[in-house]
């Protein structure tokens, strides 16, 4: 899937229900702050810079933010980090593919990749990359945070391929899942309300189909010590640290 048309997929579809989707924002930076704290994510020191790739619309930047961090955002839909920067101007947003962004090399005491983006990628050549220009803007000592679907053990069949993501009185969004040998067709479905009618959009888009085992490989390449690598309710997590000088 290209670029252009991943962002159009957010652009016409998602980047309008995205804050729908994750409720509350303050009970969602709460859960988000949870989780980071529980990745080992602590308050940063003095001057401490973070790194966001594939920040959406804040659900990490914002927490990093609050704990003190320096942080920039980078992502590819330019809706999503405006709804960001108006919730938390502190933030630097970047309008950027992660395959073409350049970070800070050595300054960043925190990266974090967190959500499903790295299955967005085109293939796992692009998760190479985009990990090793991670590795690369650690500091000595610094921490990789990621998160991501588990598409690659199991296989959902038949109406087992339908998801339901959220639903209200006036929405319903819900997904279908079509697997490939590398990739899984996404495709999003949202029911919306209006004037006492319903309409329905669709857009389909592909993810990849990565393994725990693949992007732990791809971090140990890069030099860095795994402290954290398992998969929890149908998602991969991973926990890396840059060695210290």
């Amino acid at each position: 899937m290209t670029l252009d048309a991943m962002r159009a997929h957010y652009r016409d579809l998602l980047a309008p229900v995205y804050g729908w989707m994750l409720g509350d924002p303050a009970a969602a930076y709460a859960r988000s702050r949870v989780e980071l704290e529980s990745l080992g994510i602590g308050p940063a020191r003095p001057g401490e810079r973070g790194l966001d790739l594939g920040a959406g619309n804040g659900l990490q930047s914002i927490p990093l933010a609050n704990l003190g961090y320096r942080v920039t955002a980078v992502d590819a839909s330019h809706e999503l980090l405006a709804e960001l920067m108006r919730a938390c101007p502190d933030v630097e947003v970047v309008n950027a593919d992660l395959g073409s962004y350049r970070a800070r090399v050595g300054e960043h005491a925190v990266v974090v990749c967190m959500g499903d983006t790295l299955p967005h990628l085109a293939s796992f050549t692009d998760v190479e990359r985009v990990l090793a220009q991670a590795a690369q803007s650690l500091a000595p000592g610094g921490k990789l945070c990621l998160t991501f679907r588990d598409y690659a053990s199991s296989v959902r069949e038949g109406a087992d391929r339908f998801v339901l993501v959220r639903g209200d009185a006036d929405r319903v969004l819900t997904c279908c899942l079509d697997y490939g040998q590398e990739r899984v067709n996404v495709t999003d479905i949202l029911h919306e309300r209006r004037d006492g009618a319903w309409t329905m959009k669709t857009s389909t888009y592909q993810k990849l189909r990565l393994s725990r085992d693949q992007v732990e490989g791809a971090l140990a390449m890069q030099g860095l010590e795994v402290a954290r690598a398992d998969v929890t309710g149908g998602r991969v997590t991973l926990v890396a640290r840059r060695p210290p000088m």
